[in-house]
């Protein structure tokens, strides 16, 4: 199993906003309470009964749900939505590694119509094009 420590740089949870696309003074704001919740306590010992519930309910260790690599800790946990942000619902994360997780958010991020549909619905049909795309190649479980 890979490391599961507590990354040392939460930094990677703070994206900028894309080019030509300011952030207003309302989203500035929720960026940074996002930010710090990202690095808190809180959000780490979640991430540690999310594990384990998984383990629980899945009877195996998770796995990224894209290219099917054994996940740790270290790894990221994506939010369908931000509706329980602070007392997450296990159907709210998908468990990535960090590599499937930026290319989902890259992708959400193209354009505006993924924003249109809404977070969870987005992220629903975005994670089954590219959990398709890498069984093509011959990843994912």
């Amino acid at each position: 199993m890979r490391s599961a420590t507590r990354p040392d740089r939460v930094s990677s949870a703070v994206r900028n906003p894309r080019p030509g696309f300011p952030w207003s003074a309302r989203r500035l704001h929720r960026r940074a309470a996002y930010c710090n919740y990202m690095a808190s306590e809180q959000w780490f010992a979640l991430r540690g009964r999310w594990a384990a519930d998984w383990v629980i309910s899945h009877g195996s260790e998770p796995r990224c749900l894209i290219c099917g690599i054994e996940w740790a800790l270290c790894d990221d946990l994506h939010h369908r939505t931000y509706e329980r942000l602070g007392n997450e619902a296990a159907r709210d994360l998908i468990p990535l590694c960090r590599s499937c997780h930026g290319v989902l958010h890259r992708v959400l991020e193209s354009d505006r119509l993924w924003r249109r549909l809404g977070r969870p619905q987005a992220t629903d049909l975005i994670f089954l094009t590219l959990r398709r795309k890498a069984q093509k190649q011959g990843l994912g479980r």
